[in-house]
Order: structure tokens, then C-alpha cells, then sequence
């Protein structure tokens, strides 16, 4: 029996592929060059697993998933684009490996495919994420964990391992260039209403 609990190494090692290859080829926004939302996501998502903040398959849309997502879009993010993590956490669900629990009485907006945009819209619809299983048990397993890491830094950012590491193990922000600074002001300010 597998870490994953599946029938075979055969079948993990094709399901860890299949991850592997929807880390690289999420779907994202290129209008304005390439926008790193959905992968600034994953890796904060990631960092959650690695310090223990996420242990079972429900992935909140708290105050520090925020921080964090903050935190790396301070290191890796792009000037061309806002630092905002409602669209991501709400849009990734095209990837088929993430999915939405509606909060009561909002299950007939998310079965309507409406696009919820803003940090309270999706605060207000969703209650949480929440992974395809094996996906799950595969973040739970710190060495699967660092070789989806490395899959999607190799894709988003690439050449940059050892710095996402590095960045993934502090909380400390960088200290963000002009445009960031106003930009995260703007945010932090929305999510204080949400």
C-alpha cells in the first residue's frame, strides 16, 4: 500500500503526475503578462501544509492565508497586476482539482457558474476550498509536498527554487517596491471590510 493509500507506487506515481501536470499548466490571465495569482495561490497554500496551518481538506479563506498570500506576491509577484487573492481562490476551481463548499444558501450561485469577484463576494458565497483527496494526502507528505513545489516554481518562476524556499519559510514581507506598497494598503483595507 502507497503514502496515498491508492493500489500501487504504479498508481501514485500517475497520480502525482497528473498533479504535476495541473501545477504547469494552470489556467491564468495573460492580458496584461502572465498573472501569478493561481500560482502565488499554490504556494501559499503549500507553506500552510509545510507550518501545520492546514491539516484537514478545508482551506479557508482567513486572515492568514491572506498574509501569506501577500507575503509571496511581495517576493514573486507582478507589477502589471494587484495582489489579490479572492479571484484566485474562487477561479482555481477550472484547474478540477479544487473545489467550493457554498456557504448556506449561496450553493444555487456557485451551480450557476456566476463569477464572484471581490474578496467579499467570495468571503460571503464560499465557506472553503477544498482539494481532490489524493492531491490532500499527497501535501500532507513533506518529500510529494517539495516535489510539487519544485514542479510549480519550475513552471511560474523559474530558476527561483532555493528563493521560494527560503521565502516560504519566513513571514517576514519583503520590503515591497512603491507600486506594492499602495497596492497592498488598497487590499488590506478591503479585507478589513469583508
Amino acid at each position: 500500500m502507497s503514502t496515498c493509500g491508492m493500489q500501487s507506487p504504479i498508481a501514485d506515481i500517475e497520480t502525482l503526475n497528473y498533479y504535476a501536470k495541473k501545477f504547469q499548466r494552470l489556467r491564468v490571465d495573460r492580458a496584461h503578462g502572465v498573472a501569478p495569482h493561481k500560482p502565488i495561490l499554490l504556494l501559499s497554500v503549500i507553506e500552510s501544509f509545510e507550518k501545520s496551518r492546514i491539516a484537514e481538506n478545508r482551506i479557508e479563506l482567513t486572515e492568514s492565508l491572506n498574509r501569506t498570500f501577500l507575503k509571496n506576491w511581495s517576493y514573486v509577484g507582478s507589477p502589471e497586476h494587484h495582489p489579490d487573492i479572492a479571484r484566485p481562490f474562487f477561479h482555481m476551481k477550472s484547474g478540477k482539482f479544487w473545489h467550493m463548499y457554498a456557504n448556506p444558501g449561496f450553493e444555487q450561485v456557485l451551480a450557476a457558474k456566476i463569477k464572484l469577484k471581490t474578496l467579499a463576494e467570495v468571503k460571503q458565497a464560499i465557506s472553503h476550498a477544498y482539494l481532490d483527496e489524493d492531491l490532500f494526502d499527497f501535501l500532507l507528505d513533506a518529500s510529494i509536498r517539495e516535489s510539487l513545489l519544485a514542479v510549480l516554481v519550475g513552471s511560474w518562476f523559474p530558476g527561483r527554487l532555493a528563493e521560494v524556499k527560503k521565502i516560504l519559510q519566513t513571514d517576514e514581507f519583503q520590503e515591497p517596491p512603491g507600486y506594492f506598497l499602495e497596492a497592498y494598503a488598497m487590499y488590506m483595507e478591503r479585507l478589513k471590510e469583508a
